[in-house]
């Protein structure tokens, strides 16, 4: 007879159908585990890039969308959100059938017979059966090979898997506005950053043609003391006078460099960023924004900031669990069933009838006596939703609070801009009188440029001020968490109209 290289035509049929079984078995488990190493393996290997830069003439929205982009942090906060999600599919697989296949191959000695067979693959056991008569000690060992896939599924579970999904819901939600709220917190950063920049930039302006002046000032007061028309006091002054405004420049000039650069960390960027900017948004437009009624901005905050409806989601979350850790009292009903084949891998007999075996039932689990475990482990959870309860009393007072100060903020800085705005027009007025009295040799060189100075020092005074309300309003906007709603329309369908305070219960 012609041998085959590898054999395989002398094997007897039982033996080469069970090697065909447990071949297949092997392949498909091997499959489903390399698989499962390949997603890992282009899980750890994924990397947070970055290779875009702002453009150089940038609007304060662009920023804040440039931000909302790249930001590490909201990055980080968008992994932890697909982490809670993964947890919720763990907790709904309990509802599926959980399939498994196993392979094995031992010896034996004296054979197997009245021994019980567990499938490898479950938890679930499956009945004692009776395979082979019992061999003589003496007897050499015997190959045993076993193939099989099995099926598990979950009957009823009296509610207990489905609290745990709606536990693992609550968590995601609750990691969906913690992102929101860092959201929020960036926009902020980035305004601030922004406002900062523009108002280094106005001030180097202001400060600069306050230099110009001091300068000249200096000069005529130094050539009218060698005239003997001003004391050597008066020119010392002066000159005092010009180096403070010389050391303000520098330092404001120092100041733009660390703010730029603070820009451009807030937008996510750190050293990747721009050593400049255009910048094109206003430091305050003509019509200021009224802040809306106090009672209305409170609202807003307890209704929309994304910390305070975080812990609901938290407390909501603690609820369910609660619920879950009390339905382990109750039993867990499930069904299995397997198949397979087990065979002698030398003579190639098979230990089951007609070639192969099979098994199905059903398991009742019922929790009889835990050491008061489940009872602690209910009250821990009860304990917790209760903290969470106090947490959101806290936010509520805490927002409460920022509300109250940010609007008060806004309207103090925006009367301080008023009246500015008129001090400005009035050291202008003062400034042309000035120039009508040098003209008509009322006065010196001196006092007009000191009208000069006076009007620059306004000037400087104003941006200071309408720089405070622009960051006062970003603050304020942020405190009734309504500016991330703005940026984020995806977001705002989700948020507006599905809270309110009357169903928060705040």
């Amino acid at each position: 007879m012609k041998q085959s290289i590898c054999g395989r035509e002398n094997l007897p049929a039982g033996r080469l159908g069970l090697m065909k079984a447990i071949a297949f078995f092997g392949a498909l488990a091997g499959t489903l585990h390399l698989g499962g190493t390949l997603n890992a393996r282009a899980e750890n290997m994924t990397t947070i890039s970055d290779n875009g830069i702002p453009p150089e003439i940038l609007s304060v929205d662009q920023a804040v969308d440039f931000a909302l982009k790249h930001h590490p942090k909201l990055g980080w906060f968008r992994h932890r959100v697909g982490r809670k999600n993964a947890h919720v599919k763990v907790s709904q697989s309990h509802f599926f059938p959980h399939v498994g296949v196993g392979a094995l191959y031992g010896e034996s000695n004296p054979g197997l017979g009245n021994q019980s067979f567990n499938n490898m693959n479950f938890m679930t056991p499956i009945f004692p059966m009776d395979y082979a008569k019992m061999g003589s000690i003496s007897s050499s060992n015997e190959p045993l090979g076993v193939a099989s896939i099995g099926v598990n599924q979950l009957l009823l579970d009296f509610g207990k898997f489905e609290h745990r999904v709606k536990e693992r819901l609550a968590g995601k939600k609750a990691s969906e506005y913690w992102l929101y709220s860092k959201d929020a917190w960036v926009i902020l950063q980035v305004k601030e950053a922004y406002y900062r920049v523009l108002l280094d930039k106005k001030l180097i302006e202001v400060y600069q043609k306050n230099l110009d002046q001091r300068k000249l000032v200096m000069d005529l007061t130094r050539s009218l003391y060698k005239a003997d028309y001003r004391s050597r006091l008066d020119f010392d002054l002066a000159r005092v006078d010009y180096e403070k405004a010389r050391a303000l420049l520098e330092f404001e000039k120092e100041d733009l460099e660390a703010r730029i650069s603070h820009l451009n960390d807030v937008m996510g960027l750190g050293q990747a960023g721009r050593s400049d900017y255009t910048l094109t948004t206003p430091l305050s437009s003509e019509a200021s924004m009224e802040p809306v009624s106090r009672d209305l901005a409170i609202t807003r905050g307890l209704t929309y900031r994304p910390e305070i409806n975080a812990y609901r989601m938290l407390f909501r979350q603690e609820r369910e669990k609660t619920s879950y850790e009390k339905a382990q009292h109750y039993p867990l009903i499930s069904a299995f069933g397997s198949y397979g084949f087990m065979g002698n891998m030398t003579t190639g007999q098979s230990y089951a009838p007609g070639g192969g075996w099979w098994s199905g039932g059903g398991s009742l689990t019922i929790p009889i006596y835990t050491g008061g475990m489940i009872r602690g482990l209910t009250e821990a959870a009860r304990e917790k939703s209760r903290e969470r309860k106090y947490g959101i009393s806290d936010w509520s007072h805490n927002i409460r609070d920022q509300v109250v100060q940010a609007r008060a903020h806004v309207l103090a800085d925006q009367a301080s801009v008023r009246a500015y705005v008129e001090a400005v027009k009035e050291a202008d007025l003062a400034l042309v009188l000035a120039t009508k009295r040098y003209t008509a040799n009322l006065v010196s060189i001196v006092d007009l440029t000191l009208a000069e100075v006076y009007l620059l020092d306004t000037e400087a005074a104003l941006a200071t001020w309408q720089y405070r309300e622009q960051a006062d309003q970003a603050t304020l906007r942020f405190a009734e968490g309504v500016d991330y709603l703005g940026y984020l329309p995806e977001v705002k369908k989700k948020v507006v109209g599905h809270l309110s305070p009357k169903q928060t219960g705040d």
